[in-house]
């Protein structure tokens, strides 16, 4: 599969995405605090052509979907592409559900278990 058509499919499996002024109104925050927390990596942030854009699924009505900032920043794989896939492949030490299904279900300590040896060699 090409790499075009690879990002295409996560960003239709992520559902779509946000602008940073969009995704800033979720957090209830202003783009240049949603930049920080993309530069610290805190939230997923593609750069697109013609900007940087947010995966709609990190992201839910009044903020972040909750312990994803901290599963996000415990991961050493820095790629946002990367760390996109990881959020939606469904892993066998989360029961088979996904990271952000498992994040969305309340299982925050052991996403962050698995996010931090993901990637570790």
């Amino acid at each position: 599969m090409r790499m075009e058509d690879i990002k295409a499919d996560l960003l239709r499996r992520a559902g779509g995405t946000l602008s940073a002024p969009d995704a800033a109104r979720m957090l209830g925050t202003d783009v240049v605090t949603l930049q920080e927390l993309a530069a610290e990596g805190a939230v997923i942030a593609l750069p697109l052509p013609g900007g940087t854009a947010y995966p709609a699924c990190q992201l839910e009505i009044g903020g972040m979907v909750p312990g994803l900032s901290d599963a996000l920043r415990s991961m050493p794989i820095r790629s946002p592409w990367m760390r996109l896939e990881w959020l939606l492949t469904a892993d066998p030490a989360l029961g088979g559900a996904s990271p952000i299904e498992a994040l969305r279900r309340g299982h925050v300590t052991e996403v962050i278990q698995v996010a931090r040896s993901h990637g570790a060699g």
